[in-house]
């Protein structure tokens, strides 16, 4: 309401005194320039200058990149049309006018894109930084509710600018994150999947990081993938039974109680080390190229080698009609060096993987078998 009245009497003031009022606006924007003039003393004018100097210059690299860019994409489309002609696609009369229409389309699009260019340097030269703000250097930002602009906007949480770099020309590694499930249990010794442990409640998740290097100068056919991965293994016993450590002997017990989950979780760090190979695509830019792989089948065979962490058996079950939650961290004589072989194969980022573990898993146990899961897994 007192808005609403402070408009009403500033039409009014308005309407019966237009002189005052036009005094009143010279009078504010008056007061305004004073104000910012004032403002800016009280900064570090030489960093402003200095800032103002950068964006001016990455505008002008930024000229020289577009035109640098549509020349090279005019190239590639020249060669295109060229073997069009030479496998007889096209005759030469349609060469040369999908000649003539590619570089028409080239040189309108420097025009268009170096026009916008101009714009923002005339804007930056009168103190205007407005929307494209070029790359000038790197930084890392922190912090809640940190305002960064007059129209609201503000940080909350961390903020990183990578800096303006020229790209390396070949890169030959690259870096992926990992993650993975699955579902299985254990083999060997007479042992099948499912006669000991339930294979829908018996698990494998993965998630680790993955270097991929290419072994040819010219090719992306093969790859060496290698890492490091956080794994955790599930067993989960059937017919009621239970872990226990018997005089440093692993076995499984028929509990006297109704179990309702029961599991051992097995903690891993290993190392991957992988072969890997496949078609990929190779993309040619003005300053660089890149082999993409996101639309090619891939084929991955290797192993692991790695460490226990831990191991934690877990249960769940009925205790005088109540519900008892039981975590038991103890040496279950789990092998404390885990190994084995593990492959994927798949299309793009997502495969499905095997992976088996040529170590027991128990050093004394009833069963001298061995640990395998497959299910899904994606790089991504």
């Amino acid at each position: 309401m007192k808005r609403i009245l402070l408009c009403i009497a500033f039409v009014a003031t308005g309407i019966s005194l237009p002189k005052a009022n036009a005094q009143t606006e010279n009078d504010t924007l008056k007061q305004q320039t004073a104000e910012k003039k004032s403002w800016w003393n009280e900064t570090d004018q030489d960093y402003y200058e200095e800032l103002k100097k950068r964006k001016l210059e990455a505008f002008e690299a930024e000229k020289q990149n577009i035109v640098e860019t549509e020349k090279f994409e005019l190239k590639k489309l020249l060669e295109k049309i060229d073997k069009r002609l030479e496998s007889g696609e096209i005759t030469a009369e349609k060469a040369k006018a999908l000649k003539e229409e590619a570089a028409k389309k080239s040189a309108q699009n420097i025009d268009n894109k170096t026009a916008i260019v101009e714009s923002q340097i005339e804007l930056t030269k009168r103190d205007v930084f407005y929307n494209y703000q070029p790359n000038t250097t790197g930084y890392v930002e922190a912090g809640v509710g940190n305002a960064t602009d007059d129209r609201g906007s503000f940080l909350l949480g961390i903020r990183y600018k990578a800096a303006d770099k020229k790209p390396k020309y070949d890169k030959r590694t690259y870096t992926d994150m990992v993650f993975a499930v699955g579902f299985g249990g254990t083999v060997g010794d007479g042992v099948g999947i499912g006669d000991v442990y339930k294979f829908g409640k018996s698990g494998f998740a993965e998630i680790g990081f993955t270097f991929r290097t290419r072994l040819l100068k010219d090719s992306n056919y093969w790859r060496l993938a290698y890492g490091l991965s956080y794994q955790e293994n599930t067993l989960s016993p059937k017919d009621n039974k239970y872990f226990v450590n018997d005089n440093g002997y692993t076995s499984l017990v028929v509990s006297p109680n109704q179990i309702k989950r029961n599991m051992m979780v097995f903690e891993n760090l290993v190392v991957p080390v992988l072969l890997e190979f496949g078609p990929s695509k190779k993309k040619e830019y003005k300053d660089h190229f890149r082999y993409d792989t996101s639309t090619s089948f891939k084929v991955g065979i290797g192993g692991f080698a790695g460490m226990n962490l831990g191991t934690m058996q877990w249960m769940k079950y009925v205790e005088n009609g109540e519900n008892v939650k039981v975590k038991l961290r103890r040496d279950y004589n789990t092998e404390k060096f885990v190994y084995g072989l593990k492959g994927y194969v798949g299309f793009g980022s997502l495969s499905l993987f095997a992976h088996y573990e040529l170590n027991s898993v128990f050093s004394k146990s009833e069963y001298k078998d061995h640990a395998l899961f497959f299910g899904f897994r994606v790089d991504l």
